[in-house]
């Protein structure tokens, strides 16, 4: 049984293990972020879109796999153990059943982009459901004890090792296969790392009352993922038969890299969210405090990286990803500008359903379906800026609504949520201003110097105007950062 802990002593294990867990993951994702920019240099657009294709049913029984039962063995305040007993044997049940829905069904993949390279593909990805188990029980387990730093150590060895084996496959002409190997070797080595750090293994049961319960939040859970997963696949599923493997490569491209900073960051935000905000359930006000504090610091980091990637796309485009992707560079532009707003709802979502109440988790995700799915109809059909198009206007309202919705839970509101914002929209928009200025003034020549000049007049006006203007919430965030003095002083409660 856990002991109960008061939310000062909850927060000062929060920040220290994070503040490793964040070291850890974000070392890891700047090595895959760097693999990630070389690897595109050796892989055309059709093999990038074959891989778009291939993973889109490939996530969508991904997040079927657990059933959200990971995420109810976090929650629940205690765990008996014919309660873990039944959710290793439900997991081996539901995972043996997806291997094989998707090892057979590969055929059916490729008949329906008319591609017959996604068969073969396909079989090999669909060994990863056999790892699901012994990946996410060990994870959960990790997080009810918030222990982020060892599950972070396990992500960093298996993602800087696929990184690795990725562009090295890249290099020696492996095309596609450099993508699949490399998702495959990340999964072996997390579930055998994950399995040495939370030694667990117990004998499986398929007791369902065991499980009732967490299968009833969890199944919630997991089927706002799933409606996450069809939105962000929309585009693939919808306008991959009309546009084509190499247009659809280009939006693929567009899509991975505006989605970069937060496909690089959040999990590592979100990974903590959940179990830490689950130890409010019962303090709402005190849940409420730290919502809009985490999420002001979050967007410091983040709000800065999106917006300068708008600002600098034209010329990262060509001199990064070389003059074959040069159609990247606007659609990049518009979609970076929305990723904020996407930012937020990422957020936002985990904290609902940490207190309690997954259905406006997944209320949220449904409307961003409802939402899209028209829009991206109509843009199929206007290649690339018609499907970023439909996406910018789904995100703005998406995160309207879920603000919105969140007032019912933790008492926020758009002026309190506009508050935590602010600082990094105020720095954000002074930086941009400046480095479109400076294009401006001195002309928009594209080159490798002319890219590491407008990073760094971006970088230097950004920490200067948050210096000059939001000094403290600065030196607060250097300090929680550095762990310097008590979490629970560096954010305290009102």
């Amino acid at each position: 049984m856990d002991k109960p802990q008061n939310h000062n002593e909850i927060i000062d294990k929060v920040v220290s293990g994070a503040r490793w867990a964040a070291m850890l993951r974000l070392t890891g994702q700047a090595v895959s972020w760097l693999s990630t920019i070389i690897v595109v240099r050796f892989i055309s657009p059709e093999d990038y879109g074959l891989n778009a294709m291939v993973e889109a049913p490939l996530e969508l029984l991904m997040l079927l796999s657990t059933f959200g039962l990971d995420l109810a063995l976090v929650r629940s305040k205690n765990i008996e153990q014919n309660e873990l007993r039944s959710v290793f044997g439900w997991l081996l049940v539901i995972n043996g059943l997806l291997f094989l829905a998707y090892f057979f069904g590969g055929s059916l993949i490729a008949a329906y982009f008319g591609e017959p390279r996604l068969e073969l593909l396909a079989r090999a990805l669909a060994f990863v459901f056999l790892l699901v188990p012994f990946r996410v029980i060990p994870n959960a387990l990790l997080d009810r004890k918030l222990k982020f730093k060892l599950r972070a150590l396990a992500e960093f060895i298996a993602s800087v090792s696929a990184a690795i084996a990725t562009l090295v496959l890249a290099i020696l002409g492996a095309g596609v296969w450099a993508l699949v190997v490399g998702m495959l070797i990340n999964r072996v080595l997390l579930a055998i790392i994950l399995m040495i750090l939370e030694p667990w293994i117990t004998i499986p049961s398929l007791s369902f009352s065991a499980v009732r319960a967490m299968m009833a939040f969890g199944g919630m859970l997991s089927l706002g993922g799933v409606i996450v997963l069809i939105t962000d696949k929309l585009a693939t599923l919808i306008a991959g038969p009309i546009l084509g493997a190499e247009t659809l490569g280009v939006f693929a491209v567009t899509f991975e890299f505006a989605l970069l900073p937060l496909t690089k960051v959040m999990p590592v935000i979100n990974s903590i969210i959940f179990p830490a905000f689950s130890k409010f359930q019962e303090q709402r006000d005190v849940a409420e405090h730290y919502l809009r504090k985490s999420l002001g610091i979050v967007a410091l980091g983040l709000f800065p990286v999106m917006i300068g990637l708008a600002c600098i796309a034209e010329g990262f485009v060509v001199t990064v990803l070389g003059d074959k992707w040069s159609a990247v560079a606007v659609p990049l532009t518009l979609l970076s500008v929305v990723m904020p707003f996407r930012m937020t709802t990422s957020f936002l979502r985990p904290v609902l359903s940490s207190m309690g109440r997954p259905d406006l988790s997944l209320k949220s995700a449904i409307i961003a379906l409802v939402i899209l799915l028209p829009l991206i109809l109509i843009g199929a059909h206007h290649g690339v800026i018609g499907l970023v198009a439909a996406m910018m206007i789904t995100e703005l309202i998406v995160v309207l609504s879920t603000i919105s919705m969140s007032k019912a839970v933790l008492g926020t509101s758009f002026t309190k949520i506009g508050e935590s914002l602010r600082p990094a929209i105020v720095c954000s928009a002074v930086m941009a201003v400046c480095v479109l200025g400076g294009k401006i003034a001195f002309g928009s020549q594209v080159s490798l110097g002319r890219l590491f000049i407008d990073i760094g007049l971006g970088a230097l006006v950004y920490f200067a105007t948050l210096r000059i203007f939001y000094q403290t919430l600065l030196d607060d965030g250097i300090r929680l950062f550095l762990g310097r003095g008590k979490a629970s002083a560096s954010l305290p409660i009102k």
